[in-house]
């Protein structure tokens, strides 16, 4: 396993059964959620040609998002997932992380 996953994925177990807040910026957009973290899973590449479903974490547990409104709204099925392409870890503490993959950055935080 890749060391920045691997690194990543022992984080992120270490935050079992807590809340994490996951700011994710993408595209000039900043999407804000509140995630129950459960357990963590990996989805592999299904398509290494075409890159359809990409290689992924996936947080599984409960989690809102803050809409447009400023209203929290569920998060849509039982997982939030993290693409693993092009992974970097930049800064991590105890309680903060904050990484960066091919699409987005991310900063992950305890609440």
């Amino acid at each position: 396993m890749d060391k920045q996953i691997q690194a990543l994925t022992e984080w992120l177990n270490g935050k079992a059964g807590q809340t994490l807040k996951i700011e994710k910026k993408e595209n000039e957009d900043t999407d804000v959620v509140h995630f129950e973290l459960e357990e963590i899973g990996e989805r592999p590449q299904d398509n290494p040609v075409d890159d359809y479903l990409e290689r992924a974490l996936l947080l599984r547990g409960a989690g809102s998002i803050l809409n447009a409104d400023g209203e929290k709204v569920p998060v849509p099925g039982d997982s939030y997932e993290i693409v693993l392409n092009d992974l970097e870890i930049g800064s991590r503490s105890e309680d903060r992380l904050e990484l960066k993959n091919d699409r987005a950055a991310y900063i992950l935080t305890v609440a």
